[in-house]
């Protein structure tokens, strides 16, 4: 199962996030769970780099089935923390959509920070 882990503080603002795990929901090169899940995170980490100019801290697995992107909060301005914001919602609400359908093959939690 694929384990999606978001951070957040006491004002539910959004300030990394955690992937962990392997959906298994199909043979490897076809298991569209993780490939969903791949691309949302990707998205999400490429988004933030173009839109903000943030550079986050990532951490991958070697084999795959682990990032973790974290952004430290008191580096942003206003404008930033604004639209990191608006990005990890998104990415938070496309998570959620995946996990209404395929509920057996990912969770989204919640850590605060």
């Amino acid at each position: 199962m694929i384990t999606v882990t978001i951070h957040s503080d006491e004002n539910r603002k959004s300030y990394g996030f955690e992937i962990s795990g392997h959906a298994l929901s199909d043979v490897y090169g076809r298991d569209l769970v993780c490939a969903g899940a791949s691309a949302v995170a990707f998205g999400a980490v490429n988004a933030i780099g173009h839109l903000t100019q943030i550079k986050p801290q990532i951490e991958q697995g070697k084999e795959g089935g682990f990032l973790s992107v974290q952004i430290d909060r008191a580096t942003l301005d206003e404008k930033q923390d604004e639209t990191l914001q608006v990005i990890l919602n998104t990415m938070v609400t496309q998570f959620y959509t995946m996990v209404t359908s395929y509920s057996d093959y990912i969770e989204l939690k919640y850590k605060m920070v």
